[in-house]
């Protein structure tokens, strides 16, 4: 089976961006997720006040959003996924938009052959071969929020035309 990394598309320079959010609140984020907390109050985001916003379906950060298009295909490939809603706030214009933050299932798939910048953080990825199973997973990786998807689902995501995604193919582990 063929993974491939979501990603932001890069080239969609007017996307919505959040006003910094502290590392201690983007762990408190995760640490409720994966306790799986029964707090269904959303997550509140100021958003960077410019001339043109354009809201695009997936965003990585602070924590990876989805709108709720992209989250209903999301659900169909992973049922149990965890989510929460995410208010983002233009304050200038008093607007909000509502995504949602997903927590897809941590998985520890990393091969030896993963390759690493000085500081630790992820260069080029490298799948151990046979151990993804899931159509949509998260990396067990403290430094960032990688989201990898099957070839099914990313197919899919593609049919429906969904903005400032990008899908970078990942390697697999070479069996010897």
């Amino acid at each position: 089976m063929r993974y491939f990394r979501l990603m932001q598309d890069t080239r969609w320079i007017n996307r919505v961006e959040t006003e910094a959010v502290g590392e201690v609140q983007r762990r408190e984020w995760n640490a409720s997720f994966q306790e799986g907390s029964s707090n269904h109050t959303a997550i509140n985001l100021s958003i960077k006040s410019r001339p043109n916003v354009d809201y695009t379906d997936y965003l990585e950060r602070p924590v990876p959003l989805v709108s709720d298009r992209m989250l209903e295909v999301f659900t169909l490939y992973h049922p149990g996924l965890i989510r929460r809603a995410a208010v983002l706030t233009d304050k200038a214009r008093m607007s909000q938009e509502t995504y949602w933050a997903i927590y897809p299932t941590i998985m520890d798939v990393l091969s030896p052959q993963t390759e690493r910048h000085l500081d630790g953080s992820l260069k080029q990825i490298v799948l151990d071969r046979g151990k993804a199973e899931l159509p949509l997973f998260q990396l067990k990786e403290p430094r960032e929020s990688v989201i990898i998807v099957n070839l099914a689902l990313a197919e899919s995501l593609l049919r429906r035309d969904f903005s400032g995604i990008q899908l970078v193919r990942l390697e697999q582990e070479q069996t010897i």
